[in-house]
């Protein structure tokens, strides 16, 4: 008889369920610590897109909403002490060639990737949309986003044969969202009729909003001709926006019932069709950059159209993520076509508080405007933050997002922030973001982290020890915030590849958390309790909170501890078999002996 029982360790140490509230509450209490704070942000970065699934239903995006996404979002808030999450863009996205830029999404919509399709579908019919998926382990737009795609297909038949409930809540959308959407239904439209090259348009369709250019009766007309040759995509496109806007409510409101907050991602520019339909504002042929057309800032128009796009995202998330900030303070603008310098204006803070005004008009006058979090990491050639050596006023008093990217001596550090006078509610640093590249060693920053985290800078100049400290020094600041890939011990980059057909096709494994341990024991993975640990050390919170330290320590070590991994428990498992084995050969001995006697 012989019998085999593996030792090797096939997952991590995880937590037992009776380690797991102590851990909770010794990382709440050493991030305190460190930070001399309570109540930070502790923000995970995700885009919905490479957010896990199922290996029979992987339809080539993640869902918002779908169990699958929750069971990942209640990991990290276990694991890494998550309380708010900052999705990417949720807008509508578009592919050229083979490209999926999601900062040149559309700004007052959601994309089809935002439909959980675990609400309106069957089991079967999103097996057969991930039948269609050839890209089983990053994300694949083409098979959601694309007209015909296989999820389009599906929604399609769900639209013909809509039960009358969801008819009826459909119909009241349509109502309430008229106004927003009906120009993004007539633009699509007119696509389909034209293609898309406005170039070749008729100038009634290419200006049908320009009431310098197209009478009122005219446009109403031609609107009208158009609704009536695409009455179907019409409704249809309204009808996808519908599924896209329930399910965000609806996973908004679970995640709020497990404690996380959900942010949305501002972008700044505005889609084609956007800029179509409200052409007043802005500078004709124009550009801030990213292929982003100028608004005229100056103009009423302008201001409307902040405030449709501010609102939209008010309504929808806990906390507004506001994309290149400064582009609202002190743009420069430039000639669409030759490059030419246009002008470049210094507005101050009256954008900014138009954003803040239409989001209290929304949440309330006691809503607390540091969940506004705004991108002000610009070139300081292109926007200065500061009044001489002091930030300027409006700046100081609004939450600004920073990387550790850029780390040197005098700037890029949580360090560096407080001793400039920084107040620690008015910033978020994280050691990486989208446009990140991958994390390599800098001589610079070693020496940096060196000095801040008091560890000897040859170790860390090896990788794997200087992620280690990139990740710990952020934890000394009261607002953080943590790019999913990083966390998960992947070290590439996210949204700034050579080969841009790569970017933001990262996805989330469905065996995740087996994934998560196996990077830690690599050393490779965030762990929490070492970035403590370090802080603690630094700052000399081993000494005078020893106790907590031990734990912080402990906790550290079970993270990295392999599965079976303890002599003990090999040994254990050798005198098991050992025990069998002879057991077995004795059981075989007299029962050999008996039917001889018999």
């Amino acid at each position: 008889m012989q019998i085999k029982i593996s030792t090797s360790p096939i997952f991590g140490r995880k937590l037992s369920s009776e380690e797991e509230a102590e851990y909770s509450d010794i990382l709440n209490r050493g991030k305190n610590a460190v930070s001399k704070s309570e109540n930070g942000k502790s923000i995970l970065v995700v885009p919905t897109t490479s957010l896990p699934e199922k290996a029979d239903y992987c339809t080539g995006v993640g869902y918002l909403g779908s169990k699958e996404s929750f069971d990942f979002f209640e990991f990290a808030k276990k694991y890494w002490g998550i309380n708010e999450i900052q999705l990417l863009p949720t807008g509508q996205f578009h592919q050229y060639d083979g490209k999926v830029p999601l900062y040149s999404g559309t700004s007052m919509e959601l994309g089809n990737h935002m439909i959980n399709l675990e609400k309106f579908l069957s089991k079967d019919e999103i097996a057969r949309i991930a039948k269609q998926n050839n890209e089983k382990n990053k994300v694949n737009f083409s098979n959601i986003i694309e007209k015909n795609s296989a999820q389009e297909n599906a929604i399609k038949k769900l639209y013909n044969s809509m039960p009358e409930n969801l008819k009826q809540e459909f119909c009241s959308y349509k109502s309430i969202h008229k106004e927003r959407l009906e120009p993004k239904a007539i633009y699509n439209a007119l696509v389909e009729l034209n293609g898309h090259d406005k170039y070749f348009w008729h100038d009634t369709d290419k200006y049908l909003y320009d009431d310098r250019i197209v009478k009122p009766d005219i446009k109403d007309k031609r609107i009208n001709e158009i609704k009536s040759l695409k009455t179907e995509s019409i409704d249809f496109y309204q009808f996808k926006q519908f599924l896209a806007d329930t399910s965000l409510k609806e996973a908004k409101n679970e995640l709020n019932k497990k404690g996380l907050k959900l942010n949305g991602d501002l972008i700044c520019g505005f889609s084609e069709d956007e800029r179509w339909a409200n052409p007043k504002a802005f500078i004709k042929d124009s550009t801030i950059g990213w292929g982003q057309q100028a608004l005229d800032l100056d103009s009423p128009e302008a201001e409307k159209l902040i405030r449709q796009k501010v609102n939209f995202y008010a309504a929808r998330f806990d906390g507004i993520r506001i994309d290149a900030s400064w582009t609202y303070i002190s743009p420069t603008v430039n000639h669409a076509f030759t490059g030419e310098f246009i002008h470049k204006k210094d507005y101050g803070d009256k954008i900014l508080n138009i954003i803040d005004d239409e989001v209290k008009k929304v949440k309330g006058c006691n809503y607390d405007l540091k969940n506004i979090m705004h991108e002000f990491a610009a070139d300081p050639k292109n926007f200065n933050i500061f009044d001489g050596t002091q930030l300027k006023p409006y700046i100081r008093d609004r939450v600004k997002i920073y990387t550790s990217d850029y780390l040197s001596p005098d700037w890029g550090s949580n360090d560096n922030y407080l001793k400039r006078g920084w107040n620690k509610d008015y910033f978020i640093i994280g050691t990486t973001n989208h446009d990140s590249c991958a994390i390599s060693v800098s001589e610079e920053q070693a020496e940096t982290l060196s000095n801040i985290l008091k560890i000897s800078k040859k170790k860390l100049l090896n990788l794997k020890e200087f992620i280690k400290a990139k990740f710990a020094e952020p934890m000394g600041a009261k607002n953080t915030m943590l790019l999913f890939s990083n966390a998960l011990g992947i070290n590439k980059s996210f949204g700034a590849n050579k080969n841009p057909s790569e970017n933001y096709k990262i996805k989330i494994a469905e065996n995740f958390e087996e994934e998560y341990h196996k990077a830690l024991q690599k050393g490779e993975a965030f762990n929490p309790m070492d970035a403590l640990e370090k802080q603690f050390v630094a700052q000399g919170l081993d000494k005078t909170e020893k106790d907590l330290y031990k734990k912080i320590v402990k906790y550290r070590k079970i993270l990295e501890q392999k599965e079976n991994s303890k002599p003990w428990v090999k040994i254990g498992i050798i005198s098991a078999c050992s025990f069998l084995t002879i057991a077995g050969g004795l059981y075989m001995y007299f029962k050999k002996n008996k039917e001889e006697v018999d």
